[in-house]
């Protein structure tokens, strides 16, 4: 049955390329991120509403929450089929809610769009359509979900079984915080024309090798939408000027509040720990006469090992990373300690936590010099406040990535207002615990 629907009608200019490129799979992931009020869930339901009926295809909807979250958005469903005149395609069932295609005759097929809540991932293992599986898999308001681990079973999960046309699209406004995984992944991805960007648009590509030296492009398209790019094409679309009215108000009462929540621009940091950070080259002809070296060991699963090289510059309370060692958490001791060798040429002292002895027998087994770093009453705070009163931390983000990325990454707790609260976040902070062991002994104050 061919389809008639004008897009230019339905949707914003800025949004056009990325429903064309979803509805002729020229990427194989959407991300859709930006400040409230801009349409990009609307967008994301009416390809997806398309996508389905183009293909003869499945699709999943998915929100973190139940009820009331997946009721919101079985509405939206239902408003822009009627929107675009398709409502008579689609058979709605509801409890679990789904959306039955019809064929030319109006009888219900093999297709479906299903829509859910995953307030445990693995929820979506019991989701299955007679079609074999879903080609469409929407993830709405994605910053509701902890981890990139959440994000990336529910998408293996959902695509499970299926063949054919295929996609994945995620819209979310972006989170507070810096260290957020959404933020981490997609935050620099240079997009945004009203966060100073030439361009809405950033394709993100990588070349994938199988095992049978076979190899295809994985694309991601990134898009970054404001209520500004609305605005001016469809104002009745935001609410008329009495929202609008609102919107500028609260630029000028909060500018970062209106940056973050109207422009998604990620403004978290005043939560930042560390402000004394420069990205600095490694010199190899200096001399560094006097190295600290920390480790901090792996409690297994995900959980790395980091051991890294210090230098402090008294004279100038400036302090300089050296090199960086990552291990995975399962790694053998004797891996460990052929790592630690090679960054430790001359087998010098080295400190890790006092509190994993058995640790520190078994390196020292390995024939090397673990000792336990001296730990006093909130030693992990001074530690912390100590690299805070640097003048000036030096990393190489090329030769020690993962340094400079916590370092820089390394953010004060945020409460559920968005509150920036003292406490210091246990999480992604491995080399700066190894940084504080190794200089246990210049921190007077852990002593």
């Amino acid at each position: 049955m061919k389809l008639d629907i004008d897009l230019d009608e339905n949707i914003c200019k800025t949004f056009r390329n990325v429903v064309i490129d979803i509805l002729d799979c020229n990427v194989q992931k959407v991300v859709l991120k930006g400040g409230r009020n801009t349409t990009k869930s609307a967008v994301a339901v009416i390809s997806c509403l398309i996508f389905c009926l183009k293909y003869n295809c499945s699709a999943l909807m998915v929100v973190e929450h139940t009820n009331k979250a997946t009721e919101r958005l079985s509405k939206n469903v239902l408003k822009y089929m009627n929107i675009l005149g398709i409502r008579d395609r689609f058979l709605y069932r509801k409890k679990p809610d789904r959306f039955i295609l019809l064929d030319a005759k109006g009888r219900p097929t093999i297709h479906e769009i299903d829509i859910t809540g995953a307030m445990d991932p693995d929820d979506i293992k019991s989701m299955t359509t007679e079609d074999g599986g879903y080609s469409y898999v929407f993830l709405e308001e994605a910053g509701n979900f902890k981890s990139k681990q959440d994000i990336d079973n529910i998408f293996s999960t959902a695509m499970r079984g299926n063949t054919g046309q295929h996609i994945f699209v995620m819209a979310y406004n972006p989170p507070f915080s810096n260290n957020n995984h959404l933020n981490v992944e997609y935050g620099d991805a240079p997009c945004g024309v009203q966060l100073g960007f030439k361009s809405n648009y950033y394709y993100k590509t990588e070349t994938v090798e199988l095992e049978n030296k076979a190899s295809f492009t994985y694309k991601v398209l990134i898009h970054h939408s404001t209520y500004l790019d609305v605005m001016y094409e469809h104002p009745d679309w935001l609410g008329g000027e009495a929202v609008i009215g609102e919107y500028e108000l609260q630029r000028k009462s909060n500018l970062k509040a209106w940056e973050w929540d109207k422009l998604g621009k990620v403004v978290g940091t005043d939560a930042k720990v560390f402000w004394n950070i420069h990205t600095w080259t490694y010199e190899s002809n200096k001399n560094y006469p006097e190295i600290d070296r920390g480790c901090d060991c792996s409690n297994g699963g995900p959980d790395p090992w980091a051991y890294g090289n210090w230098y402090f510059d008294r004279r100038n309370n400036d302090l300089y990373c050296l090199d960086e060692w990552i291990g995975s958490g399962d790694a053998s001791i004797e891996t460990v300690a052929v790592n630690i060798k090679r960054l430790n040429k001359y087998n010098m002292n080295f400190y890790i936590d006092s509190a994993v002895p058995t640790f520190r027998r078994l390196l020292n087994n390995q024939c090397l010099n673990a000792l336990p770093a001296k730990k006093g009453r909130d030693s992990v705070i001074a530690g912390v406040m100590w690299l805070q009163s640097l003048n000036h931390i030096y990393i190489d983000p090329v030769r020690c990535p993962t340094t400079y990325k916590e370092f820089n990454n390394y953010e004060f707790e945020i409460d559920k207002e968005n509150n920036i609260t003292s406490i210091l976040v246990d999480k992604d902070n491995h080399t700066i615990d190894a940084c504080r062991y190794a200089l246990c002994m210049k921190i007077k104050y852990m002593n």
